[in-house]
């Protein structure tokens, strides 16, 4: 895979600068973002269908995923790259997390998830265990169905980032402004 395909993520792929939320790890300003609950990408066959359909509609034939490896504390110097098609199915992304981590999966880091296409992108947060949808607005109502997402969500997680964040609203406050969250 050729890393400079990404034209969506502030991808590092050294340890000299690390990024994460609530910092913005998404380099295109035009973005709207969404919330979910995190710790991976779909959690269900269902849920994934939905996810590669939208992704076809975009015009995406395949998609990456890549570890953000500035956030882990590890001596590792290469991230997991991986690359699925949007023909794939929901056990072959699971088999791709369980190759990562055996115990458990796709939820012990970050990745960066994109495309071929400028038109959205998927960031994947261990902590706080969300997930944020960059994406182009004519795609906003297309990922809130396919995730079930209410307003930006939010309000939803609200609670759960503020427990996530050890009630450091300083971090919370960053997360709001850094991404255009609505209250």
């Amino acid at each position: 895979m050729d890393k400079e395909i990404n034209k969506v993520f502030k991808i590092r792929w050294d340890k000299k600068i690390i990024l994460y939320p609530p910092k913005q790890v998404f380099d295109k300003n035009d973005f709207n973002f969404l919330l979910t609950k995190g710790g991976n990408l779909a959690d269900n066959e269902i849920e994934y269908k939905k996810l590669m359909d939208i992704l076809k509609i975009i015009g995406e034939k395949e998609f990456f995923i890549v570890e953000n490896i500035g956030v882990a504390e590890s001596s590792k110097l290469v991230p997991l790259i991986g690359k699925l098609s949007t023909e794939s199915n929901f056990d072959s992304f699971q088999r791709m997390g369980r190759a990562f981590n055996p115990n458990f999966g796709w939820t012990t880091s970050h990745f960066f998830v994109y495309g071929n296409s400028d038109d959205w992108g998927i960031y994947i947060c261990e902590y706080p265990s969300i997930n944020i949808i960059g994406c182009n607005k004519k795609y906003v109502n297309a990922f809130k169905e396919v995730f079930g997402i209410k307003g930006d969500g939010f309000k939803e997680l609200d609670e759960f980032i503020s427990k996530e964040f050890n009630n450091r609203p300083e971090l919370k406050r960053q997360l709001i402004e850094n991404y255009n969250l609505q209250e």
